[in-house]
């Protein structure tokens, strides 16, 4: 059992592997040519940085295949042996958080060389060595917070409500991730940014006319200190219901026209116009309950041969290495819907301003945040949640033909 594990690993890396490099082999023979969208020093830069990246993908992605051996070939084994030994909910719950401390751990030293050097080499990041280290603690509370709750949860599910536990295990979970999406933007948001109320003038003004005009209920417009951590620009609307906020970025306002900027928001509310955020909500609330309904169900001999017991923690530690895998069967069709989300929002925001600001505002998007226009017809098949900038522009421009 254990072999067909780790081939069905080595199958889902390779896969990841083969879609890098024909992205990088792509992206290199783009950039040889005339350039589009970008100008043409933009474009030759721009095309560097996306093959740095797919660079440090490949390896992250082989060093996460040697964690992987690890915990599968002795190391959950080992960890189960030092935290389990009375088989209580509150061993499991160390188990569980355990295991996911310390993967995150192991992965530090690359989000170390992302923050530090990668991305200050390509003129993106401005983080400080305190601020990695807050938002680091930050974020290692959150993961306790709600990693710790959901992992109760999910133990409870398992030794009290039966075969069908999985069923309603997904319910949970889903209910959790509804709540974090809820409480994301007044929340968990300013826990790691300041945001802070749009100050009165054009823009603002521009703003809530759009919103009004187009029946769109909020609770306000914010700026949010985007610039502390990164050069790149965005804007956003976050939260569920009530706690709707419009927050844009200070970098976006920066370097943006008020009527791009407008065009942008105008986007954005293309997809709450469109009901896209349900869509996606519903598709991912699909996938989650195909997962649950799987890994609830796989046969014992699994988690014997990766030294893990078919009890609460070993079922959730067993989800969280192998979920990926699983999700990347769903990830074409996610990304096919999300991409004519895109085209759908893009036509959108065109009309409240002009076609014209919203071809200006994603050509600016693609300068500021280095963005090559163009990706590998596979590789943006499985993973892009977008179109590439050189389709949206062309969608927008042809239109009208």
């Amino acid at each position: 059992m254990l072999n067909i594990l780790i081939t069905l690993y080595i199958a889902y890396v390779l896969f990841k592997l083969v879609l890098c490099v024909l992205d990088m082999r792509f992206t290199k023979m783009q950039s040889t040519k005339p350039a589009v969208v970008l100008a043409q020093n933009e474009y030759e830069s721009a095309a560097l940085i996306k093959i740095a990246n797919h660079k440090f993908e490949i390896i992250t992605t082989i060093f996460g295949f040697f964690v992987f051996l690890f915990w599968v070939c002795g190391g959950l084994e080992i960890l189960q042996n030092l935290v389990i030994k009375n088989g209580t909910t509150a061993e499991n719950i160390a188990f569980v958080m355990s295991f996911i401390i310390i993967s995150s751990l192991i992965e530090l030293p690359f989000g170390i060389y992302e923050k530090f050097i990668k991305d200050k080499r390509h003129g993106f990041s401005n983080v400080t060595a305190k601020i990695f280290i807050i938002d680091t603690l930050k974020m290692l509370g959150l993961t306790l917070v709600f990693g710790l709750a959901f992992v109760w949860l999910i133990l409870f599910c398992i030794k009290q409500l039966g075969t069908l536990w999985w069923f309603w295990a997904f319910c949970i979970s889903f209910a959790i991730i509804l709540l974090i999406n809820l409480i994301y933007p007044t929340i968990i948001a300013p826990l790691f940014n300041k945001v802070k109320p749009l100050e009165d003038g054009e823009l603002k003004s521009s703003i809530e006319n759009l919103l009004d005009g187009l029946g769109f209920k909020s609770s306000g417009v914010f700026v949010m200190d985007a610039s502390k951590r990164d050069n790149r620009l965005n804007a956003y609307f976050g939260g569920l219901g009530a706690t709707k906020r419009v927050v844009l970025f200070d970098t976006l306002i920066k370097k943006l026209s008020l009527n791009e900027i407008i065009a942008v928001l105008g986007h954005e509310l293309g997809h709450f116009k469109h009901g896209d955020i349900f869509k996606m909500i519903a598709m991912s609330a699909m996938m989650m309950f195909a997962m649950f309904a799987v890994f609830g169900n796989i046969p014992a001999e699994f988690y014997v041969a990766v030294g893990l017991p078919q009890n609460g923690s070993g079922v959730i530690v067993f989800m969280l290495i192998f979920a990926p895998i699983f999700s990347l069967f769903f990830s074409p069709f996610i990304s096919f819907v999300s991409r004519k989300n895109e085209f759908g929002a893009d036509e959108f925001g065109a009309k409240t301003k002009s076609k014209i600001d919203m071809i200006n505002a994603l050509k600016k998007l693609g300068s500021e945040n280095k963005a090559f226009p163009k990706s590998h017809p596979l590789y943006a098949f499985v993973y892009h949640s977008h179109p590439s900038l050189f389709e949206r522009i062309a969608k927008l421009e042809n239109d009208d033909k």
